[in-house]
């Protein structure tokens, strides 16, 4: 069986990626190491990890091939987006058919996040 081990991302800050992440979901750090030039951050998003790579001339996004967002099931949906919102983000929020709810922001790099009322796996 294969599983999700990490999902990487250029980041211009790290240091500003981690503080965002840590204040928003309360992820911590399990590993940060340099590779060259890299500055590199390993968070433990529960199921997996995020690894931001802040590098000198980083694009802050994806070369080719741009991914399109990471999307994350929370148990407090209303309290994440009351929290997000409090923290001056944009948020768009969807009604999915089944009533459960999503809404999408902008991490600082300008990445696309989802939040989940209902994950994927769940069934309707």
């Amino acid at each position: 069986m294969t599983n999700l081990d990490h999902v990487g991302v250029y980041v211009k800050d790290l240091s500003k990626s981690l503080s965002f992440y840590k204040q928003v979901f309360g992820w911590n750090v399990v590993r940060e190491f340099g590779s060259g030039e890299a500055k590199i951050a390993v968070v433990d998003i529960g199921g997996g990890l995020l690894e931001l790579v802040q590098r000198p001339g980083s694009p802050g996004k994806a070369p080719e091939g741009n991914w399109s967002h990471l999307a994350l099931h929370v148990d407090d949906w209303e309290d994440k987006v009351r929290k997000l919102e409090g923290m001056g983000l944009e948020l768009r929020k969807v009604t999915m058919a089944d009533g459960s709810h999503i809404a999408f922001f902008k991490d600082p790099d300008g990445h696309m996040v989802e939040i989940m009322e209902k994950g994927l796996g769940e069934s309707a």
